[in-house]
């Protein structure tokens, strides 16, 4: 099957595209106003994104909760023809990665991300929706294979700013068939924080969690 290159107009209109937030089945203007500015080495015009705050949390939340069915299976499809142009655009965030996106699994469980959680409380995987914070250098197939497997309860990603266009281009292929039940709330270390207060986290990253931070029990 063919697999979608990154559009070069995707490229050309991130300055537009990563103003923008994915809440409630749509792309919404933020609720927050904070920017970061993002210059990737050798993109000229790459722009900023607006950093969430309480009630960009409030309501992707709430918009989480009340989606419909994920489609999965359409969901890891999606993720197949997406997976060559996703790779292009982490090349341009500085890094090179190769996906089998045909092995991405539907049912992944929580596997044990991050360094040492002793300090953290663990919790029994909840109903309701969890927060993904995920970091720059996280494969971003391990990321679509988390958002994937968790959809049917619902999921607020907060990529890593270096890694904001790899998640925008990978909630425009996945989001269509997840029926509301993902999110994507762009955001800094003071995003992350203020999301990890609303719900349960899954930890994205090598780095250890931050102490106090309630993450998900994993196998």
């Amino acid at each position: 099957m063919a697999v979608d290159r990154m559009d070069p107009q995707f490229l050309a209109e991130l300055n537009e595209r990563l103003f923008v937030h994915y809440t409630q089945g749509a792309w919404r203007a933020p609720l927050g106003y904070r920017l970061l500015n993002l210059r990737p080495a050798g993109v000229a015009r790459w722009g900023g994104i607006i950093c969430g705050d309480a009630r960009d949390a409030a309501r992707a939340l709430a918009g989480v909760a009340a989606g419909g069915t994920a489609d999965t299976a359409a969901m890891a499809q999606a993720w197949v023809q997406a997976s060559a142009g996703a790779a292009d655009i982490r090349a341009v965030e500085g890094r090179r990665e190769r996906y089998n996106a045909a092995a991405v699994p539907l049912d992944a469980a929580l596997a044990p991300l991050g360094g040492e959680t002793a300090p953290n409380t663990l919790t029994p995987v909840p109903d309701g929706p969890a927060i993904l914070l995920s970091a720059a250098d996280t494969p971003l197939d391990e990321i679509v294979a988390l958002l994937i497997a968790q959809a049917a309860r619902g999921v607020l990603w907060k990529p890593a700013p270096r890694a904001a266009a790899s998640a925008h281009y990978t909630m425009r292929a996945l989001a269509p068939a997840a029926q509301g039940r993902l999110a994507l709330v762009q955001g800094d270390h003071q995003t992350g924080a203020e999301l990890a207060r609303h719900g349960p986290v899954i930890w994205a990253s090598d780095a250890p969690p931050p102490k106090g931070m309630a993450l998900l029990r994993t196998q």
